[in-house]
Parts: structure tokens; C-alpha cells; sequence
């Protein structure tokens, strides 16, 4: 009986670290992951919260967040052979993947900056 209330207070204790966890660890509704046939293709990718700032990095941490601005006020990052396009104060954005010509897997890490935190998402594409 009382190993019972030992194990049941310790639930009742971590319960808030649960809850805690998944509301901050959540991605802010954004896939942790999006993939991509070797003939490439265009995807959107939509989060629960607007993000102010779009990075892209590969494997190494070599960032990559130069944008040109498009048409209606589109914000455009393309590397090799990887293009995210989106608008300020939006809760989406198109990611454009050409074909894989290399024979190799390849991969870049995007990151959503939302109130302060990041939400992360790897995007890779078959060979």
C-alpha cells in the first residue's frame, strides 16, 4: 500500500514536466521533417505560430539566410539546389526542391525563428 502512494504522488509530481515539455518541445506545430523524392518537387510546410526569420544551414552548420525579396512581398532563400519562399507574419512556407542529379543523399536543417526559439526542420532528398 504504500509503494502505491509513493508511485502515486511521484506521477502526480512530474505531471507539470510533462505538460511543460510538450508545449515547449512541440516544434510550434511544424514538421520536425520533410522529405523529397529524387525528382523533387514543391511542398508547404505549415506551422501553428508565424516566424519572423527563415535560416537554412547544411550538416556542418554552415548557414545560409540571404533573402531576396519576389513578387507580393515574397522572401526568397535559395541554396544549391534547396529554395524556401514566404512572407512576413505567415504561419507557412513553400519549400521547392530540385532534382537529385547527384546520386547522393543530400540534406539542409531550416530553422523558423518563433518568440525567441527555433523550430527545426531537416529536409532531405532521396538520390
Amino acid at each position: 500500500m504504500k509503494m502505491k502512494k509513493i508511485i502515486g504522488r511521484s506521477a502526480f509530481l512530474l505531471l507539470p514536466f510533462l505538460l511543460i515539455g510538450c508545449i515547449l518541445f512541440d516544434n510550434f506545430g511544424y514538421p520536425s521533417k520533410m522529405s523529397f523524392g529524387r525528382d523533387g518537387g514543391t511542398k508547404i510546410c505549415t506551422g501553428d505560430e508565424s516566424f519572423y526569420n527563415l535560416t537554412m544551414s547544411d550538416n556542418d552548420g554552415n548557414e545560409y539566410n540571404t533573402p531576396v525579396e519576389g513578387e507580393d512581398d515574397t522572401i526568397i532563400i535559395t541554396k544549391d539546389w534547396l529554395t524556401l519562399k514566404y512572407k512576413w507574419g505567415e504561419c507557412q512556407f513553400k519549400v521547392i526542391a530540385e532534382p537529385n542529379t547527384t546520386g547522393k543523399k543530400r540534406s539542409y536543417n531550416v530553422f523558423a525563428m518563433v518568440d525567441n526559439q527555433f523550430a527545426s526542420i531537416k529536409i532531405t532528398q532521396e538520390r
